[in-house]
């Protein structure tokens, strides 16, 4: 089935951003509109029509906030990270070094950030101690208890990120009594954006700290840990475990 586009690359984008709306990642208004100004195939102006409505409506986000409305405001900021994220889907070559894509997991990292801040349940941004560094990560809490609950750890994929994980996991999981730990792994998100962590094939040297993170937290029920990929995080899991 092709979803707005008959470019396969274009439509499979254009659904995974619109699928999002479910958790408050997307709207359809605004997705339909985007897709407007985008040409069949043409990466340049996705990128540039997907950047303009993130901005557009990050700047929605900010104002609501100013204006005290926090719900609408998270609501908005939610999207905006959403679709900086989608802005870049197709700037893959050198996503480490390429100006653009710095600008754009800044605005993804940002408003996502300002988000959170407004989120009724608790998220942490927290560290992972991973050889002679760390990897970025969210811990998603089902409340401030200190309670230790069921935990699901998000791996995602060769173009997902840690904020991302909110909309594929996060939001469904805390409403069901789980919390998440998501984290960028070596070749993914701001680990290799901001870290120049590449991608390796020794998966398991990467989900070892990362479970021994988990089980330092008191949140966190040591027995009822759960491994979760998310497109080649299924294998990276797999590979893992």
């Amino acid at each position: 089935m092709k979803f707005l586009f008959d470019d396969e690359s274009f439509s499979f984008e254009t659904l995974r951003t619109a699928g999002f709306a479910a958790y408050g990642g997307a709207d359809l208004g605004e997705v339909l509109t985007t897709a407007r100004h985008i040409g069949e195939g043409d990466e340049a102006s996705w990128h540039q029509a997907w950047k303009t409505t993130a901005q557009r409506v990050a700047e929605v986000g900010e104002q609501a906030l100013a204006s005290g409305h926090r719900v609408s405001a998270r609501e908005a900021l939610l999207r905006a990270s959403n679709y900086y994220r989608t802005a870049g889907d197709f700037l893959l070559e050198k996503p480490a070094t390429d100006p653009e894509m710095t600008l754009l997991s800044a605005g993804q990292h940002d408003t996502f950030a300002a988000a959170a801040a407004l989120f009724d349940t608790p998220v942490q941004a927290v560290s992972i101690p991973y050889e002679d560094t760390t990897l970025p990560a969210y811990l998603f809490l089902v409340d401030d208890s200190g309670a230790a609950r069921p935990t699901i750890i998000y791996n995602s994929g060769y173009d997902s990120t840690r904020e991302e994980s909110y909309f594929v996991i996060a939001a469904a999981a805390l409403r069901r009594g789980y919390n998440v730990l998501a984290f960028d792994g070596p070749g993914q998100g701001a680990a290799l954006r901001e870290q120049k962590l590449v991608m390796r094939p020794d998966w398991e040297a990467v989900i070892t700290p990362v479970v021994d993170y988990a089980l330092t937290r008191g949140e966190i029920a040591a027995d009822k840990i759960v491994l979760f990929g998310y497109s080649l995080g299924g294998y990276l899991v797999a590979r893992a475990a």
